[in-house]
C-alpha cells in the first residue's frame, strides 16, 4: 500500500485488519507512521522498486496523494500525483503483482481543462497501458472525514454541505460528498474481491455500496 497515512489510505488500512482472512500489509512512507499489524518501510519513495525488490504480493493499492496548495509547484504536484504511482504501479507489475487498485478523484479527465482533474486523468491512462490481471479505479467526490492535514476549501465546502444536505438537489447526487468510511468499505470489498478486468468506480457507485 502507498498512502496509507492519508485519510482514505488509513481508513482502508483500519479497515483490512478488521477482514476475517486479513491480508499481510505492506506500506510505503517518507516517515514511519508506526502503523499496527503491518510491516512498514521507510525511504524519500525516489526508489520505490528497490524497496520491493524482495517482495511477492497479489495486490497492491495506490492512494497517495496532495493538493497543489500544499504541494507549492506544478513539479511538485506531478511527482506526488503521478510520477509517485506508477513507479510504485511499475515496480509492483515487475513484482508480479497481477491485481491494482487506485484512488483518483471524479471527474478524472487527460482531456480536462482543470489542472488537478487532467494529471488524475493522465495518471488513469497510463495505468491502463501496464498489463495488470485487474485494475480497479476509484473516483470519489469531495470526502467527508476528519483529515491530519488542514485543507481549508474541502473543510468549508463539507461544513455546508453537512448542515444544507436535506436541500441537496437530486440533479446533482453523482458529485455528492462521500463519507471516508462508506469509501473505504467500498474499496475494502473491492480489494478482497480482486475481479479480473478494468473497473471505474464512479462517485455514485460508491455511495450505493
Amino acid at each position: 500500500m502507498l498512502g496509507s497515512s492519508g485519510l482514505v489510505g488509513s481508513t482502508c488500512y483500519s479497515n483490512l485488519l478488521l477482514e476475517k482472512s486479513a491480508p499481510e500489509l505492506i506500506s510505503f512512507a517518507r516517515r514511519r507512521l508506526h502503523l499496527h499489524g503491518g510491516i512498514e518501510r521507510v525511504s524519500d519513495l525516489k526508489d520505490i522498486a528497490s524497496l520491493m525488490a524482495d517482495l511477492e504480493a497479489d495486490v497492491a493499492f495506490c492512494a497517495v496523494g496532495t493538493t497543489i496548495r500544499k504541494a507549492k509547484t506544478r513539479a511538485a504536484f506531478e511527482e506526488v500525483d503521478l510520477n509517485l504511482p506508477l513507479r510504485f504501479a511499475c515496480a509492483a507489475r515487475d513484482r508480479g503483482v497481477k491485481n491494482f487498485h487506485l484512488l483518483t478523484a471524479l471527474g478524472s479527465d487527460p482531456a480536462s481543462r482543470q489542472y488537478y482533474l487532467r494529471i488524475k486523468g493522465v495518471l488513469e491512462m497510463e495505468m491502463k497501458g501496464l498489463g495488470f490481471r485487474s485494475l480497479h479505479i476509484y473516483r470519489p467526490s469531495l470526502l467527508l472525514g476528519e483529515r491530519e492535514d488542514l485543507r481549508i476549501g474541502e473543510e468549508l465546502l463539507a461544513g455546508l454541505y453537512k448542515r444544507f444536505q436535506f436541500a441537496y438537489p437530486k440533479a446533482l447526487d453523482k458529485y455528492r460528498p462521500i463519507e471516508v468510511d462508506k469509501l473505504a468499505s467500498f474499496i475494502v470489498r473491492k480489494l478482497m474481491e480482486n475481479s479480473p478486468g478494468t473497473h471505474i468506480w464512479e462517485n455514485q457507485d460508491m455511495l450505493k455500496g
